[in-house]
């Protein structure tokens, strides 16, 4: 059940990559024990200017119900966001296997 709602978590951040950042690559890995599955998605968009702002539940900048970020947090064990503008985005999220 948890890898399932990860799963949901992933395809939100990957479909910001794709609306905000024009694509992005996404590395699906586990850790060294095989106790996480550890994602990260990175684009070369124009980055997120205010992130702790972008993490505030209601939050949009595209009309829709600002819940992406924030709730592919709660989806996940391990979550951050690493952005500035003109930088790109990168979001490492993990999930307990």
């Amino acid at each position: 059940m948890r890898v399932t709602r990860f799963a949901t978590a992933v395809s939100e951040i990957a479909r910001n990559a794709i609306v905000h950042g024009g694509g992005g690559r996404i590395s699906i890995y586990l850790d060294s024990r095989n106790e996480y599955l550890r994602v990260e998605c990175r684009d070369d968009g124009p980055g997120i200017e205010d992130v702790t702002l972008a993490m505030t539940e209601g939050y949009t900048t595209a009309g829709g119900l600002g819940r992406g970020l924030g709730g592919a947090k709660r989806l996940s064990h391990g979550f951050d966001v690493r952005s500035a503008p003109g930088k790109g985005t990168t979001v490492s999220m993990s999930v307990k296997l």
